[in-house]
C-alpha cells in the first residue's frame, strides 16, 4: 500500500464565519448561473461531497462503505492510502463501451455505418475525518462507486442554509409534499431574496438551493477574496482545496459550520420538514410501533387520507376493492373506503406483519358499484397516514413514505389552520340532528331552512368532466359554493377538500360547466340566474364530526390539517376566499 506524504495540517479556529449580514468582500455578479466560477480557483477543485452515516470512521468501515457489487461488475481499483493522517479509501476506474447507442440511429438516418465507443471514468475518494466520513466524488461514475444509502440526506441542505445569503438565492429545486411526480426548479441567475421564490412551508420540500457564501475558513475564499458558490442538496457541491492539509480544513470546516451555526432564520423552514432515507436505522422501531397502532380499534395516530395521483379520479370513484395478503380474508368491497375498513382487513394478518401487508395490498378504484369498471389501483399503504414521535424526533407518514418535521413546522401548520378556524362564518347552517341519517337528507333540511339553493348531487357533464362532477352541495345567496361532509376521519375531509378545488377548476375555465351550472340552478331555483361569465369567488367547507366534537384544530387529524391548507393555497392563488364553517350535532 502506497501512502500519501503527511503535510502538516493546521486546523481552523472555531471561530464563527464571517457572514453577509456582518462582512463580505465584494464580488462581480454573474451574467449566467453556473456553479463553477470562471476560472477554477487555484489549489481548489469543484467537488461533490456526500457526508456518510452509520459508517466508522476507520479503515474497515471505509471498505464496508463501498459499493462492492457495482465495484465488482466494473472490476475498479480499491486501494487504501492515508490523507493527511486519516485513512482514506480510493475508488477509480473506467467503464468502456464498445459502441454507442445512438451509432445505429445514424446509421439509420444516413446510411452511413459508425462504430464509435467511449469510456465514462471516475473516482471516489472516502476520507474518515475525525467521527465523520465523507465521499469526494469525480467524474461520471464515481458516486455509484459508494452505497449512497448511507449519505446522509440533510448534509448539503444543512451547509446551505447555514452558509448561503438568503437574498441571493440563485437556484431552488422543491417536490410537493406527498406527490410523486411534481418537481419544480426555478432560477434565478442574478439571485433573489428565498421569499421571492413563493415557498409554501409547509406544502413543499426544497431539495436542492443554490448560492453563494463568503467563509475565509475556507481554501477557496482565501484564494479568491470572494464568495464562492454552493449547491446544498443530499450532497454538497463546493470548491475544496487540493492539497491534503486543506481538504481535511475544509472538509473540518464545513462539519462546524453544520454543528454549530444556527440557519438564516429566512432558510430555516427548509430544514422543518425532510424524507427519511430508507435505510435509516430509526424506522425499524417506527414502524414496529405503527404495526401494532393497526392493531388498535380507533389508533388516534393513524388515519387514512386519499393519495395525490387519486386526487383526479375522485369524482369517478363509485366502489372500492381492499385486497390485504395474510389477512384470511376475501376482498371487501366498500363504496366508501374508511379507515375501520383498512382496520378490519388487516385483523387477521400475524403481528408485525400488518405494515408490510399493506405495503403489498392494493386498493382498487371502481367507476362503479358492482366493480365492473375499473379506473386503476394503488398501494393500500399510500392510503395510511400517521403521526409518530420516536425519542425527540416526529415522523410523518404519507403516501408511503416517511418524513421528519421540525416543531416550528408543526407550530407553522397549527397557527395556519388555527386562523382559518377561527375566522368568523358567513353563513349559519342548521345543527344535524339524529333523524337527518345521511348528508342527501341534511342537504335537504339545510337548504330548505337556510334559503339556499340545493345542488347536491347534481352533475356537471362537460367534455373534459363527461360522467360529471358536483359544483357544490348548496349555492349561497351570493354564489358561494358550499361543500358538506359528516366525518370521522381525516380521509373524508380531504376528500371534502379535493372536491373543493375540482369545482373552482371547472367553473373557472371551463365554459360548458359555467352554462351546466346555469341550466341547474335555474331548474333548482326558478328565477335564479347565474352570469355566463361567473368566476367562483369564495368556496365553504362545511363539516360535522362524527363523534360530536366541534371542529377546532385539535379536533383535525394532521393530514386532515394538511389537505385543507393545501387546498386553502390552491384556491387562494385563483383569487377564491376559503371558509370552513363547523355544523353543530345535535
Amino acid at each position: 500500500m502506497r501512502r500519501a506524504s503527511q503535510p502538516t495540517t493546521t486546523r481552523p479556529t472555531n471561530r464563527r464565519i464571517v457572514r453577509k449580514d456582518v462582512t463580505r468582500p465584494p464580488y462581480g455578479m454573474p451574467t449566467l448561473f453556473d456553479l463553477d466560477l470562471p476560472e477554477r480557483p487555484e489549489g481548489t477543485y469543484l467537488t461533490s461531497v456526500y457526508q456518510l452515516e452509520r459508517v466508522a470512521p476507520t479503515v474497515e468501515g471505509l471498505h464496508d462503505a463501498v459499493n462492492h457489487r457495482y465495484v465488482r461488475q466494473h472490476d475498479f481499483m480499491v486501494d487504501e492510502r492515508m490523507v493527511a493522517g486519516s485513512p482514506a479509501l480510493l475508488v477509480h476506474g473506467t467503464v468502456p463501451r464498445s459502441r454507442a447507442d445512438w451509432c445505429d440511429v445514424v446509421a439509420s438516418m444516413t446510411g452511413e455505418t459508425i462504430d464509435l465507443g467511449y469510456s465514462s471514468g471516475g473516482a471516489a475518494l472516502l476520507v474518515a475525518v475525525d467521527d465523520h466520513v465523507y465521499t469526494l466524488a469525480y467524474g461520471t461514475v464515481g458516486r455509484h462507486m459508494v452505497d449512497l444509502d448511507l449519505a446522509n440526506s440533510g448534509f448539503g441542505i444543512g451547509f446551505a442554509v447555514r452558509s448561503l445569503a438568503p437574498d441571493e438565492i440563485k437556484q431552488v429545486r422543491r417536490r410537493v409534499f406527498g406527490t410523486t411526480g411534481r418537481v419544480d426548479r426555478n432560477m434565478v441567475p442574478g439571485g433573489q431574496h428565498i421569499r421571492m421564490y413563493g415557498i409554501d412551508k409547509w406544502g413543499e420540500i426544497v431539495g436542492q438551493v443554490c448560492g453563494r457564501t463568503y467563509n475565509p475558513n475556507l481554501t477557496v475564499c482565501r484564494s479568491t477574496a470572494r464568495a464562492t458558490p454552493v449547491e446544498g442538496s443530499d450532497t454538497l457541491r463546493i470548491h475544496l482545496g487540493v492539497e491534503p492539509a486543506s481538504l481535511l480544513a475544509d472538509l473540518r470546516e464545513i462539519n462546524r459550520v453544520c454543528k454549530q451555526e444556527p440557519p438564516f432564520a429566512d432558510l430555516e423552514f427548509i430544514t422543518q420538514i425532510r424524507p427519511v432515507p430508507a435505510r435509516d436505522p430509526r424506522l425499524s422501531k417506527v414502524e414496529e410501533q405503527l404495526d401494532g397502532l393497526l392493531a388498535a380499534p380507533h389508533p388516534a395516530e393513524v388515519g387514512l387520507a386519499v393519495p395525490g395521483r387519486v386526487l383526479g379520479e375522485i369524482e369517478r370513484i363509485q366502489s372500492y376493492k381492499l385486497r390485504v395478503p395474510k389477512s384470511g380474508l376475501p376482498p371487501a368491497r366498500v363504496p366508501e373506503l374508511t379507515l375501520a375498513d383498512v382496520l378490519a382487513q388487516t385483523e387477521g394478518v400475524p403481528d408485525g406483519e400488518r405494515w408490510a401487508s399493506l405495503c403489498t395490498g392494493r386498493v382498487t378504484l371502481y367507476a362503479d358499484v358492482p366493480g365492473a369498471e375499473e379506473i386503476g389501483s394503488t398501494a393500500a399503504s399510500r392510503w395510511i397516514t400517521a403521526q409518530l414521535a420516536h425519542g425527540e424526533s416526529q415522523f410523518l407518514l404519507h403516501e408511503g413514505g416517511w418524513y421528519e418535521i421540525g416543531d416550528q413546522h408543526r407550530k407553522f401548520l397549527r397557527d395556519e389552520i388555527e386562523q382559518i378556524l377561527t375566522r368568523p362564518a358567513s353563513i349559519s347552517l342548521p345543527a344535524w340532528t339524529v333523524d337527518l341519517a345521511d348528508e342527501a337528507r341534511y342537504n335537504e333540511h339545510a337548504a330548505k331552512v337556510s334559503g339556499l339553493t340545493l345542488l347536491d348531487r347534481r352533475l356537471l357533464r362537460t367534455d373534459q368532466h363527461h360522467r360529471g362532477i358536483e359544483a357544490c352541495d348548496l349555492l349561497g345567496p351570493d354564489d358561494e359554493l358550499i361543500h358538506v361532509k359528516r366525518a370521522s376521519g381525516s380521509s373524508a375531509i380531504s376528500h371534502l377538500f379535493a372536491q373543493g378545488a375540482v369545482s373552482v377548476d371547472a367553473l373557472r375555465y371551463d365554459a360548458d360547466a359555467r352554462t351546466a351550472l346555469a341550466e341547474i340552478v335555474e331548474r333548482q331555483s326558478p328565477g335564479r340566474v347565474i352570469d355566463p361569465n361567473f368566476r367562483p369567488r369564495k368556496v365553504i367547507y362545511a363539516i360535522a364530526l362524527g363523534s360530536g366534537k366541534p371542529l377546532t384544530v385539535d379536533s383535525l387529524f394532521t393530514f386532515a390539517q394538511v389537505a385543507l391548507y393545501g387546498a386553502m393555497k390552491s384556491l387562494r392563488n385563483e383569487g377564491v376566499e376559503v371558509e370552513v364553517v363547523g355544523i353543530p350535532s345535535a
